[in-house]
């Protein structure tokens, strides 16, 4: 018998034995097998005849064929232009199909083996194949690609690889000389040292800026040679140096193909073609390689809020392969990298949305976006990482408040490897909204903070925000400065920040801390959290009002050694930075585990003597024997004759584990931080122990 009728004879009585129902219940169950040259262009979506996309599969869907439809996804790459879930789609669910199903539709694959790569999950990408190669020299390869706009990332059998990059260490910089004396120009240029631009073409090539919390991405418009001034097509938000030693006058500058070092790649907009280097272990023409094209991948999103796209359900996939994008004359820095509007998924005016099990990676600007209109999204046992910006960022801060998005989860992710394009992009960014979890995640290695909540000054922006059981750490990475592993700001009513774990928070230059409650931040609980090597202070507050700081361990703060000339010293374990008529905070049954080594060293610092801020039963040591001061730099006793610290002591809080280890911070039954009331903290299944710093 020919191979392909056993083929379908193996279908036919696969249907017939299938106990689901499968051939009864079709329009429940539809297949998406991306090969139209194999199982040709017009399926419907039966299991014998599968469409050869998902927007194919979608089109019928919205045409009314299906309801409450699963979207079965063969187990490969699915290359897709936009795809919009609409009020029209709702009730349906994604899926890679299960391995039964897969190992079916395989045999019919055998023959076409170079069509398809068998994954774990199915691929819902947004970009392209990038072939037929042409070796240059030993490892360098040269491709054209006319048909796309840019080609500003490359993705290599799954792995990033960077443009060009001068300096090529990622922990090296160029330093410009001098700032243009002249307040609109200062935006938009620099003097530079000689040499620093010496290069055959700069068209293409984009400069990266070093503020404090943010970087800003620049074109090229002109060199000045006759006093070294590099001008750009577009501006920064501030003038260069406004920041000063947190800037260090650092840039660094990309996509030159002089620059090229192996896995590094540039693109020459004008022949459209691709220079890739190689380290000579691969060949091109032999691997896997994707570009990003699209800038949202898959957006779940109606156009009105009261007819809003419900019930869709996507899980088992992996989204990948968001592009990111700037105009020559666009302003490309804001905090939090929040002037991209790309994003790899997208949901807006949609409710009751589960998006689990799913991987969100190779990204350049954001992984999730959560906007206006929405409620019941829960975003849960999923891994986002590898993006070029941030992770997930729910709310704006121009949404009206009828729209605000609310009552979502965001439970047990993986989200990491952020800012890789973008540094200022964090793990989780919320602005307008209320009544969100985010609980049980762990958030590690960003460039910027690890969670940040809420809007700068005394406005109610964010309201009943859980963020409970995370686990954040490596933040800051020596990039940006000015961070922290958890962030807010605002008028914060309800928000409790509780049995977190947060450690190792380090900066470029200075302003690093654990938790930070910044500008306006008020009514927050911060309780029985576990804060370690932090640059700078523990726990942080620069104003606000009525916050509570209960069982908590601060403990190996102010690890900071200036690297730079000019840079800041460390605040101590616990900061508050400025007085206000009315009570910053009310600080008890703390524990801070002080590491100085030193003289003049501050458990608790304020700038100014007239803050109003209640400290009772907390105990403080420091192994070394350092002196610890308090508020304005006086002792213990007397910080305690002034009516502060009743009842609180220095001893040794008498830990179960080896400090020096950072094994996990719980006192013994005889501590005396259990005697002022102090409860031992619940210790996060997913932390590890360690010392190692960022």
């Amino acid at each position: 018998m020919h191979r392909s009728s056993w083929w379908w004879l193996f279908i036919t009585l696969l249907m017939i034995n299938d106990s689901t129902g499968r051939l009864t219940n079709k329009l429940k169950q539809i297949y998406v097998v991306p090969f139209p040259s194999v199982i040709g262009n017009y399926g419907d979506g039966s299991f014998t005849r599968p469409y050869s996309s998902l927007q194919q599969a979608l089109d019928h869907i919205e045409q009314g064929y299906y309801y409450e439809t699963t979207i079965n996804l063969y187990p490969t790459h699915h290359f897709v232009g936009f795809i919009q879930l609409k009020e029209t789609h709702s009730h349906i669910r994604i899926k890679t199909m299960d391995i039964k199903d897969t190992l079916a539709y395989k045999q019919m694959l055998l023959r076409h083996e170079s069509l398809h790569r068998i994954l774990s999950k199915a691929v819902i990408s947004g970009g392209i194949l990038v072939t037929g190669w042409t070796q240059v020299n030993e490892t360098t390869y040269s491709t054209s690609v006319p048909s796309l706009n840019f080609v500003n990332q490359l993705f290599i059998n799954d792995q990033r690889i960077p443009r060009t990059r001068v300096p090529t260490n990622n922990s090296d910089y160029l330093h410009y000389a001098a700032l243009i004396n002249d307040t609109t120009m200062a935006r938009y240029g620099f003097q530079y040292e000689s040499g620093q631009f010496n290069y055959k073409s700069l068209v293409d090539a984009m400069v990266i800026v070093y503020h404090s919390w943010t970087e800003s991405h620049h074109y090229i418009d002109r060199l000045i040679p006759e006093n070294n001034t590099v001008i750009f097509s577009n501006p920064a938000v501030l003038p260069f140096g406004k920041f000063n030693e947190l800037e260090a006058r650092r840039f660094h500058i990309e996509n030159l193909c002089e620059a090229l070092v192996p896995n590094s790649f540039c693109f020459i907009n004008e022949t459209k073609t691709i220079y890739l280097m190689t380290n000579g272990s691969y060949d091109p023409n032999k691997s896997q390689i994707i570009t990003s094209v699209n800038e949202t991948v898959l957006s779940i999103a109606s156009d009105d809020m009261n007819n809003p796209v419900e019930d869709i359900i996507i899980e088992n996939v992996a989204i990948q392969h968001g592009a990111w994008n700037i105009n020559r004359t666009q302003s490309a820095e804001a905090v939090s990298a929040e002037f991209l509007t790309s994003v790899a998924l997208f949901m807006a005016n949609a409710t009751s949305i589960i998006i689990s099990n799913v991987e969100i990676s190779h990204t350049g600007s954001f992984g999730i976006r959560i906007k206006e209109g929405t409620s019941n999204i829960n975003v849960m046992n999923s891994v986002i990482t590898d993006m070029g910006a941030g992770g997930i960022w729910i709310g704006d801060l121009t949404t009206p408040i009828p729209m605000t998005p609310r009552l979502h989860k965001i439970l047990s992710n993986e989200i990491s490897y952020g800012g890789n394009v973008f540094p200022s992009g964090g793990g989780m960014n919320i602005r307008y909204a209320t009544d969100i979890v985010i609980a049980d995640n762990t958030i590690h290695h960003f460039r910027y903070n690890g969670i940040s909540v809420g809007n700068s000054g005394y406005r109610l922006v964010a309201k009943n925000i859980l963020i409970q059981g995370n686990y954040v750490h490596d933040i800051g990475l020596h990039v940006l400065s000015d961070q922290s592993g958890i962030y807010t700001v605002g008028i914060q009513p309800g928000t409790i920040i509780t049995n977190n774990v947060v450690k190792n928070v380090f900066s470029y230059s200075g302003l690093m801390w654990g938790i930070y409650l910044d500008d306006g931040s008020s009514e927050i609980v911060v309780s029985n959290n576990v804060v370690y090597n932090t640059g700078w202070a523990a726990m942080s507050q620069k104003f606000g009002a009525n916050n509570t700081i209960i069982n908590n361990v601060f403990a190996r703060a102010s690890l900071w050694s200036p690297p730079h000339p000019g840079d800041r010293m460390s605040d101590g374990d616990v900061h508050i930075h400025l007085a206000e008529n009315h009570t910053a905070w009310t600080y008890t049954r703390n524990i801070v585990y002080d590491m100085y080594q030193g003289v003049n060293h501050s458990a608790y610092m304020a700038w100014y003597t007239n803050i109003t801020a209640p400290f009772y039963s907390n105990v403080y040591f420091n192994p070394y024997g350092t002196l610890l001061l308090f508020g304005p730099n006086i002792t213990f006793a007397e910080w305690q004759k002034s009516g502060q610290d009743n009842g609180s002591v220095i001893e040794d809080p008498l830990f179960t584990g080896d400090v020096n280890q950072c094994d996990f911070f719980t006192v013994q039954a005889n501590s005396p931080a259990t005697k002022l009331g102090f409860v031992n903290i619940t210790k996060l299944p997913q932390w590890t122990s360690g010392c190692a710093l960022s």
